[in-house]
């Protein structure tokens, strides 16, 4: 076996292994240059192009249908949101846009339901999978990979979810806004008290989700492990893919089926053996906890906390941490053998971080990172108005790279098609934030002029030479 892992370390002083850093991908620079070509444009202007193609406007209908207005007025509706988005409230949009503060109020308390806004949000993502340039958008063609992280959010005023912490909001209160990303986009967001451990809402956020996008694959950082995380996803045929940081306590979890004897002489040395017989007598005793989480009359959240307090010594809590540690220590080995799935993880996980560094630029853009809002319901309407902002960049983004992709597809160009598959979606310096809106301008994106001067495989960076710039060719 030995040279055959090259991304394993053997260290024979201590006799240990370590993994190998996955090496990043290094295509910032590039994409920077891509996407300062692109003419800039206001937020405005983006979600009246995503509403003319996918209609996500039409999902919020009056409160009281009967007694309200069938269709509802974009302009007012797109303003709404961006006020909540950018937590700077109906009040200051009126002063900053060209929209009344009474109309603004209207359409907040007659339209804007923290349903229709997720439904909203699943409109966008479907359309964005509908697109040429989405498979482009895979770590592997076989399986499909979602992240999940969550990320802090001050809170103006304290909520019930709200929780102190003084390392992330100081003096003030907070939540964390647990969010599932695949391909590039946020399929689902929920808000969670800063307390809770991320792990316990990772099946939930996965088998909730609404969108019409399936992952198979949930990846995520050491917070998404617990004792029963593994046990749970494999039940229902998903796959939890943690990204390990330190494989020395990695292996301390890893057991086997048969004897221990036969592992003395192994490099890698299993700690215990797998219960079987406990597992396959107290299995009667788990299906009904699995049907009670298939037909969501029980959350994971609940379930943890439940098999938390009961006692070490019952035979059904011992049966299922059996069986997290079978399926636990099946991954650990995959994931040792496997260098690309290493790889598929940790990008993965980079994407999350990448639409975090969106999300962050959205609520910040007047003032502080926090979520606007004197109640829960209001904080969760703030944070989903800030992922469909989220959602029509990234939808925006997306329409421009897929006609790109049928250019050069039809130009036969594969070195510019492999160029295009380094450019993620997730980019907004070419996209106004600030300043006076106005929503009754008419102004409409056309891609085609927008594609025309796009030269994509003429992008050029500098590099210095003997203390002379020179003009190289980046070629992906």
């Amino acid at each position: 076996m030995q040279g055959k892992l090259k991304h394993l370390n053997y260290d024979e002083k201590t006799n240990t292994i370590h993994l190998k850093k996955s090496r990043a991908e290094g295509d910032e620079e590039h994409q920077d240059r891509f996407y300062d070509q692109l003419p800039l444009c206001d937020i405005t202007d983006v979600l009246r192009f995503v509403n003319e193609r996918c209609r996500y406007s039409s999902i919020f209908t009056h409160i009281q249908p009967r007694y309200g207005k069938v269709y509802v007025d974009e302009n007012s509706l797109n303003a709404v949101i961006i006020a909540q988005a950018f937590n700077n409230g109906n009040l200051n949009m009126a002063e900053i846009s060209d929209i009344p503060y009474d109309r603004l109020l209207d359409i907040y308390q007659s339209r804007m339901r923290l349903q229709t806004l997720k439904r909203a949000n699943d409109i966008i993502g479907d359309d964005i999978a509908q697109m040429p340039i989405f498979p482009y958008y895979s770590l592997d063609m076989a399986i499909l990979y979602g992240g999940v992280d969550g990320q802090k959010y001050e809170v103006e005023k304290p909520t019930l979810k709200a929780r102190r912490s003084k390392k992330y909001f100081k003096r003030g209160k907070g939540v964390v806004a647990y969010t599932l990303l695949v391909n590039h986009i946020p399929l689902q967001t929920e808000l969670i008290g800063a307390h809770e451990h991320e792990s316990y809402f990772a099946f939930d956020i996965w088998y909730n989700n609404t969108s019409s996008i399936m992952p198979s694959s949930i990846t995520g950082d050491m917070h998404i492990i617990n004792k029963t995380n593994f046990a749970i996803m494999d039940w229902f045929g998903g796959r939890l893919c943690p990204r390990f940081t330190n494989l020395q306590s990695q292996l301390k979890h890893l057991y086997c089926g048969d004897d221990l004897d036969q592992y003395n002489d192994w490099l890698i040395k299993p700690v215990g053996k797998i219960d079987r017989q406990l597992i396959e007598d107290e299995w009667p005793n788990i299906v009904p906890i699995i049907k009670a989480l298939g037909l969501k009359e029980i959350t994971q959240s609940i379930l943890v906390k439940k098999l938390c307090t009961y006692t070490t010594d019952n035979r059904t809590r011992k049966a299922i941490l059996e069986y997290d540690k079978l399926i636990r220590s099946i991954y650990t080995l995959k994931y040792l053998q496997d260098r690309k799935l290493q790889r598929d993880i940790h990008r993965s996980q980079n994407r999350v971080e990448s639409y975090h560094q969106l999300r962050a630029a959205i609520a910040t853009a007047y003032g502080k990172k926090q979520l606007s809002g004197k109640g829960d319901r209001e904080i969760e309407i703030s944070n989903q108005c800030g992922r469909l902002i989220a959602n029509a960049i990234i939808h925006y983004n997306s329409a421009i790279l897929s006609k790109l992709k049928q250019k050069y597809e039809t130009e036969g160009d594969e070195r510019a098609l492999s160029m295009l598959k380094k450019i993620s979606p997730i980019a907004w310096q070419h996209i106004h934030f600030q300043g006076h809106f106005i929503f009754t301008d008419d102004k409409i994106i056309n891609l085609d002029e927008i594609i025309g001067k796009v030269l994509l495989r003429r992008l050029r960076k500098s590099k210095v030479t003997k203390n002379r710039p020179e003009i190289s060719e980046v070629c992906g």
